[in-house]
């Protein structure tokens, strides 16, 4: 009797326990693949926006470009020539609304909307967001010269527009970079379209990213780099509260629900390997692109570097006036076309440098070197540009200190050391001092000046590709901000290392480099 009783209903009562215990695990198992399954697709929908954003940033900083280098030689543009310069990169590019230059804040030219020349900037345009023929538009500020400012003109959905996001139904809103309440741009798409006026409900916000993304681009209106903030929430990122109710719920029909679950569990799986793979084959062609965009920069920095050769030589032989005489405005002028042959030489020199050391390139010929003397002739080679900023230089060695280097890479980078110091001091009353010392196994140099110097938070990027310590503001100083980036890439390939220190702004800048004295065993000759 007592054994029926156990076989009617404790042995099926255990073994429903038993299914209703497998049915939890599968059930928390279930909440994990979704879980990842939610994260991968933020991490994608977090690329996809952050690649595009930087993708637009580096457009506008091109077009920016473009138009200050119009102006290189000239302070004044014609207005025709301005238009059709404008109209013609505006024809790849007509997302931008307005394109003006501002002269003490006077509107001196402006394309495709004409009829701003002559106004007043801030009283044409007094609010924020900035109004351009009824429009709102970010408003983004390049400094042409010391005398004019480049404005461009984008909407709020320059960055992130409709069609960036594939998936057919999500929300992505723009919030101000000075009030978080105030929406700049808004965007909804659902099965019932396409909308502009987006608002999320408690749950969305939830289930929400958020992307924040700081800019090098500076706002007239705001007065700083632009903060672009994004909020996007996509139906994916969402919890599947009715599966997981379905789940346990039909959990207790138990021949039936559990292989259901199994299947569903390896679907998800297989779903989250699929995404997976398709983010490894999507990142290694960013890769390619990657490689195949710098052998491209390489490519032609190699055919600008050409055409240098010949003006540099020619205004050489016109100077030295063996073709006839020069009178003084004719010689000036050559001087200037052949110091800005040096100068355009040089930052070709330094982004073809970067893209060698980019693409694990740079050769390099290791012999056995004084690197007194090299110093030495670096400083004498800049000796006139000492003279003419009125530097005092002192060269302060202990002994000879002979390794294994390349010569004339470790003079590249102390004559940009160099440069970059004659730069930032003060005339009449900069001072540069170099030293060079060692000990059993490692030779330092050290270049101090008594310069600008460098605020502490900005130091760890001074060595950064294309970083500017100025990027926004009027600047004073020229340069691509290649010199320091290929100073570390030389001295990394000589298995040395390179720093800056610096107490802050107007307490000048130490530059420290060590080298080792000998190479390892096994280092090629040739790199």
């Amino acid at each position: 009797m007592i054994g029926k009783i156990s076989s009617t209903y404790v042995i099926p009562g255990f073994v429903g326990i038993l299914i209703l215990c497998g049915t939890f695990v599968i059930f928390y198992q279930f909440l994990q693949y979704q879980n990842e399954i939610r994260e991968s697709n933020k991490e994608k929908f977090t690329g996809i926006i952050e690649n595009t954003i930087s993708r637009r940033e580096g457009r506008i900083e091109t077009i920016a470009s473009s138009i200050v280098a119009l102006y290189a030689n000239s302070n004044e543009v014609e207005k025709a020539e301005f238009d059709n310069f404008v109209e013609m990169i505006l024809g790849s590019n007509q997302e931008i609304y307005n394109v003006f230059t501002l002269s003490n804040n006077t509107i001196t030219q402006s394309f495709p909307i004409k009829e701003y020349v002559g106004k007043d900037f801030d009283v044409t345009f007094p609010t924020y967001p900035t109004q351009i023929a009824g429009k709102n538009a970010m408003t983004v500020e390049f400094d042409i010269n010391d005398e004019l400012l480049l404005i461009i003109a984008v909407p709020f959905d320059y960055f992130v527009q409709e069609g960036v996001v594939t998936s057919n139904n999500y929300k992505i809103v723009l919030l101000s970079p000075i009030d978080d309440n105030v929406k700049l741009y808004s965007i909804e798409k659902s099965s019932d379209g396409i909308k502009y006026d987006t608002i999320f409900s408690e749950e969305e916000l939830r289930d929400s990213i958020t992307i924040e993304h700081q800019t090098s681009l500076f706002g007239h209106k705001i007065k700083q780099n632009y903060d672009l903030k994004y909020i996007i929430w996509d139906s994916s990122f969402g919890r599947q509260a009715a599966e997981q109710a379905v789940i346990v719920g039909v959990g207790t029909s138990l021949s039936i629900i559990i292989p259901i679950l199994l299947i569903r569990s390896n679907l998800l799986r297989n779903q989250l390997r699929e995404k997976s793979e398709i983010l490894q084959k999507l990142n290694q062609e960013l890769v390619n692109v990657e490689k195949s965009k710098d052998e491209f920069v390489t490519m032609i920095v190699h055919d600008l570097k050409n055409p240098l050769v010949p003006i540099q030589a020619y205004a050489e032989i016109l100077l030295m006036q063996s073709l006839g005489s020069l009178n003084e405005k004719q010689i000036q002028r050559l001087q200037s076309i052949r110091n800005n042959a040096l100068v355009l030489q040089k930052m070709i020199r330094d982004l073809l440098d970067a893209n060698k050391l980019g693409l694990g390139k740079l050769r390099l010929d290791i012999q056995v070197h004084s690197l007194g003397e090299i110093i030495k002739n670096e400083i004498s080679g800049l000796d006139l540009e000492f003279q003419k900023k009125g530097i005092t230089t002192t060269f302060e060695v202990s002994e000879d200190v002979s390794c294994e280097c390349d010569r004339s890479r470790i003079g590249q980078v102390i004559n940009n050391i160099l440069l970059n110091a004659i730069d930032f001091v003060n005339e009449n009353t900069g001072k540069i001092e170099v030293s060079l010392k060692k000990d059993a196994r490692i030779a330092t140099i050290l270049v101090k000046d008594n310069g600008v110097g460098i605020a502490k938070d900005k130091i760890d990027s001074v060595f950064v590709k294309f970083y500017q310590i100025q990027p926004n503001k009027q600047r004073k100083y020229g340069g691509t901000g290649l010199g320091l980036s290929v100073c570390k890439g030389i001295i990394e390939n000589h298995n040395g290392r390179i720093w800056a220190e610096s107490e802050g702004e107007g307490m000048g800048t130490e530059i420290h480099i060590e080298i080792p004295l000998k190479q390892p065993a096994g280092f090629p000759q040739n790199r």
